[in-house]
Formats: structure tokens, sequence, C-alpha cells
């Protein structure tokens, strides 16, 4: 009885759950609930029957948290490369209308054998995601170290050098556009400094097979994408507008500006969306949908599709509309003005004494431009007028940004001033020069809008005379010293071509030096380059196409076609070669140009012969463009003794 009693008072002993690894396959919504998910898509139906928004699954399979190598150990063999193959891949030949045309180089075994990149870094990285295998590992270290500070140009970028890297590790698309893009770079980089006699040229890290890498990587972006939207995964605004710019990148890398065009206006209208709906600002939104960074992003994107609209004069469907509604704007400030217009810019028009850093002044530029550029384009609409040219008697409704724009000059002249200081870093420097760059052209620009006759553009000399002093700085200044800094030994250096022509692969629509160059400037040095902002190309190339000092004029078409360079949709080769044409036709019957000091540099152009850029249609990929000019102020269809067209391939 006292065993029995004893034993009636032992515990029983308390049941363990059986331990299984977590389920990570669920939608966001029960993951952060911590209920199970009965995996019901596109919505499961705990959701659902729970009256819950269901947020969607995760963008893809994640597989094991292991460290992955991004560089090879020192002394590793190299031979051995992982395939290229991935399960986002997709065998399906992609169309014409998404993916760049096929180079003749590319023809040729299906898979090449691709170099591996050279990282001084054996360091490894641990993702918070998927895996990425050894090539596009490498790749992605490239992007992190060099593509991702030169495509933010001049200025430091979180969205570049955090906000991309940060979502490239959760999402398929946005992995193979970033290893893409650092394929991109590396194509660039020995395409400058691997000519045909040096000593890489046999070695597997050339430029051929990092570009058919690029391409393969951004075939397989489109094709995860295609696969997500087949299978209704849901997406974050925050991840669309992402890849919408990683694709934007892309295809301005390439010259696919048509479909960079589109891409722009997809995000433009899905921003316009969401204000709509929210009846706010987008940064003002608490729930963080979109942050300021990707705001300001196509705030600046829509600025460089305008400008790039305003000069080259693209026909149907693509000119971008910045102002979807339409009303009178009789003044800047009044309520059916361009300012008050759907805008993307987040920042206020209000500009202080003085800017306390550049970004500071940046934003501000950035939203003044961008709110000239909609008030322009609704008083076009009003008052159409061949080139978009606004007639003398509205240019009083444009006071206010006149002012604003001296307002602006004021508060950045101490940064401008300061800018050679000790202190100040060379890539700080420069971006306050182009700053001021492009405060002068859009002064200018401005101003010429209501203007019907080219010979005004003479009394912005001292203007332009600044642009080009500007331009000198960064580029001779700034890159070619640090240039050939880097580069040390003269006699070692790759980027001589030692007198021999330059025979380099061709690479449809990559930035590179064209055969027009002179190798005594040693410009050779500068590797072509490709950013996302506006940089030094359009106001060089407004310099090169309406100035008609001989002298500036020439310095800057010098300058645009030495430094080879992609700043969005600007090409500095295509516009040197645009200011040319032009300089060849308003320069017929004058006396030939000697040099700077010779009798013929104070000749003028006349009147009668000054003429506009009207349209320019051309392939990047094919390098080829067909040209129109004509007389300012003379509409389509009438007669024009001016007019010109010419046919160039470059």
């Amino acid at each position: 009885m006292e065993s029995a009693g004893s034993a009636a008072k032992v515990k029983p002993a308390r049941q363990r759950r059986a331990s299984r690894p977590k389920v990570k396959t669920g939608c966001n919504n029960c993951k952060n609930r911590r209920v199970k998910c009965d995996e019901t898509r596109p919505q499961c139906t705990k959701c659902v029957r729970s009256g819950r928004h269901c947020d969607g699954y995760p963008a893809y399979r994640r597989t094991v948290e292991a460290a992955i190598p991004i560089a090879p150990r020192p002394g590793a063999s190299t031979a051995t490369i992982v395939s290229t193959s991935s399960s986002s891949s997709s065998s399906s030949p992609l169309n014409s209308a998404e993916l760049v045309r096929r180079d003749p180089l590319r023809r040729g075994p299906t898979n090449p054998r691709i170099p591996t990149v050279r990282v001084v870094s054996p360091t490894s990285y641990k993702p918070g995601g998927f895996a990425f295998n050894a090539q596009e590992g490498q790749y992605f270290q490239v992007f992190q170290k060099h593509t991702a500070s030169e495509l933010s140009g001049f200025f430091d970028s979180e969205f570049w050098t955090r906000s991309v890297l940060q979502e490239s590790h959760s999402e398929a698309s946005i992995r193979h556009a970033v290893v893409a893009l650092g394929a991109l770079y590396k194509t660039l980089e020995k395409a400058s400094e691997s000519p045909p006699g040096s000593p890489d040229n046999n070695s597997f890290d050339t430029a051929t097979n990092h570009y058919n890498f690029a391409l393969q990587q951004y075939g397989k972006a489109l094709t995860r994408l295609r696969e997500s939207l087949e299978n209704q995964e849901t997406r974050s605004q925050r991840t669309i507008l992402i890849s919408i710019v990683l694709f934007t990148c892309f295809q301005s890398f390439t010259g696919d500006h048509k479909a960079a065009i589109f891409q722009i206006q997809s995000g433009l209208g899905l921003l316009e969306e969401r204000r709509q709906e929210s009846g706010q600002p987008l940064t003002r939104r608490k729930d963080g949908i979109v942050e300021e960074e990707l705001v300001q992003m196509f705030t600046r994107l829509a600025i460089q599709a305008k400008s790039y609209d305003m000069a080259f004069h693209f026909p149907h469907p693509y000119v971008i509309r910045l102002s979807p509604q339409r009303g009178d704007p009789s003044s800047p400030t009044s309520p059916s003005s361009p300012s008050d217009a759907a805008s993307t810019a987040s920042m206020d028009a209000h500009i202080p004494l003085k800017f306390a850093t550049s970004q500071e002044a940046r934003q501000a530029l950035d939203s003044l431009c961008e709110r000239i550029m909609r008030f322009n384009e609704l008083l076009s609409s009003f008052h159409p007028g061949p080139n978009n040219i606004l007639p003398k008697s509205v240019q009083s409704s444009g006071h206010g940004f006149k002012m604003q724009l001296s307002q602006w000059e004021k508060a950045f002249d101490p940064l401008l001033e300061s800018r050679r200081h000790a202190n100040i870093s060379n890539t700080e420097r420069a971006g306050r020069d182009v700053l001021r760059m492009i405060h002068l052209m859009t002064t200018i620009l401005f101003i010429m809008g209501f203007s019907k006759t080219e010979m005004d553009f003479d009394n912005f000399i001292p203007l332009f005379k600044e642009i080009v002093e500007l331009a000198k700085e960064v580029v001779v200044d700034e890159e070619l010293l640090l240039a050939q800094e880097r580069c040390g030994d003269v006699n070692a250096c790759r980027h001589k071509a030692d007198g021999r022509p330059m025979n380099r692969p061709h690479f449809p629509g990559l930035a590179l030096h064209h055969p027009g160059y002179r190798e005594e400037d040693g410009f050779l040095h500068i590797k072509a380059s490709f950013a996302l902002d506006l940089g030094i190309v359009p106001p060089l190339f407004v310099v090169a196409t309406k100035c008609r000092d001989r002298k500036l004029r020439r310095e800057a078409i010098r300058l645009l076609l030495s430094s080879p360079r992609r700043e969005g949709m600007w090409d500095s080769i295509l516009s040197g070669r645009v200011a040319q044409w032009i300089v060849e036709i308003e320069e017929e019957g004058l006396s030939p140009y000697e040099g700077p000091w010779g009798k013929a540099a104070m000749e003028t152009v006349g009147e009668e012969r000054r003429v506009m850029v009207k349209e320019i249609l051309f392939d990047m990929q094919r390098r080829e463009a067909r040209l129109r000019c004509g007389t300012r102020g003379a509409r389509d269809g009438d007669p024009d003794e001016r007019a010109r067209v010419k046919d160039m391939w470059w």
C-alpha cells in the first residue's frame, strides 16, 4: 500500500512537443503572427477567414544561410568555375523587346567560359536570403565595391550602397540585375584597359566574356520577374520600384533608350497611383511603403528623361509627361499651376539662405528643376508653339521660378567657393562643380524657353564659359589626374595603344572611346563610365550646340568626345557627334578654324545660319542616328531654307 501510495504521488512526466524544422514557406502575415499557414494561393484561407489582408508569400524559396565565398582564396586555382545555371533561370528565349539585341559576338558555345573577376579581398559574405553561386558572388562583390559608387555619379547614394544590396538577398530578379550591372562594369573596365596586344589579351578575364555574362544575368532577371507575375506572387511597392530602377539602369547602360523610357513611365505611373490613393505626398505616409530615397530617385529619372526629350525631341510614345492633369497655369503659385500638380519631388520649394551640404543643395535643385519642367509642360499645352517655345506674353508667369533660381545660386555660392579646401574630397569637389553646371544650364534653357531667336543665346556667353571651366575641373583636374596616378608608369600603362589602331570588340550600346580621340591628350587613362544621374554631358551639349563662340563650343565638344561616359540616357559620344554636325552647318562660309588665337576664332555665326535640333532618331546599339535641324520657331511643314537631315554612324 505504501509503495502504491508513493507511486500515485509521482507526477506524470510532461510531454514535450516534437522538434521539427520551422516552415518558412507560409505567407508573411501568418509568419508575423506565428501561426501555421495553410499556404493557399494567392491568399491563404486563414487570413481570408479572419478578415485580414494576406501579404503574400516570400518572393523566392530560401536556401541554407551559408557563408558564400565572393572572392577566390589566395593561390587557389581559378580553373574550376561553378555553372551559371540557377533555379531562377529559364531556357526559353527572351523576345527582342525585353532583351538587348544579340550581338554577333554572342554566337558560339551556349555556355562560354566566364572569367574569374579579380577581387583584392578574399572575404566572405553571409546573405540573409538565398545563396549566390561562385560567379554571381564575384560580380556582386564588384557591384558592391565599384559599380554602386559609380552609378551614384558625383554624390553618395544609400539607394545603391544599401537599399539595392539588401533587396538583392531576398528578391531573385533584383539579385540577377545587380550581378548583371557588376558584369557590365567589368566589361567597360576591360574594354578600356586591354586593347589588342596587351598582356591580358589571351586570358579569360575579357570584356567579351563579362558582357556575355551580363546579358545572361539580365535575361534571368526578366525571367524570374515573369515567373513571379505568372504565379501571382505578391510584391511590395518598394520591390517593384527598385526593380524598375535597375532595369532602367541596365537598359540605359546598354543603349536601349526606348525600353528605359517605358520603365520610367511605369515607375512614375505607379507613384502617381500611390499619391492619388493617399491624397498626400508619398514621403509623408506612415506606412513606409515608398520611402523618400525612391521618390527622389524617380524625380531624377523624370528630370533626366524630360531633358533628353527636350534636347532630342523624341516622337510619341517616348515622351515623358510629368503632369497628368491639365489646368491653366497663370503663375507658379496658383492652384492650377505646375507647382501644385502631382509631383514626384518630396522636397519643399523653400530655399534656405545657405545650404549646409551638397546633398541639401542637390535636393533643392532637383525639386526646382522638376517643377520648372512641369510648369513649362502645362504652359505648352495651353500655348502650343513650334518646338514647345512659349510666347513672350506669358514670360511674366515664370518670374517666380527665375527668382528661385537666383536664390539657389546665392545659397549654394559658399559651398562652391570652398570646394578647393584641403578637407574636401575629389568626389565632393566634382559634385559641387556638377551642381553649378546643371544650375547654369537650367537657367539658360528656362529663359530661352520664351525666345524665338537663336541670337538671344549670345547673352549667356559668360555662363557658357563658366560651364566649360567647371567641366575642365571635373575631367582634367580630377578624373584625368587621378586616372594617371592609378596607372603609374606611363611605359607600362595598358591604356597606351602604341600607335596601333585599337580594334576593340563591338559591345552594342556601351559607352567606349571613339576613333576620334587624341592619344597625346592622355584621355585613354579615363575608363569609360556610366552613372544613372545627370552630370557634365547635358550642360556641355548645350554649350556645344547653343554657344556660337567658336573656341568655347570646340572645347565643349572636345570634352564630350575625349571622356566617354553615359549619364543615364545621355551619351557623351553621341552628343559630341551631334554638336560637330551643328557646327559644320552653322560655320559654312566662315574661315577655317585654326586655333583660339587665330583671326577665324573671332568670326561669329550670323542669325541666318543658326539652327536648332528638331529631332534625333537613333539606335545606340547599332550606333546609327538620323539628325534633323532647322530654323528656331519654324513649324513642321513650313518652308525652311535652313532645314537639314543627316544620317550618322560611329
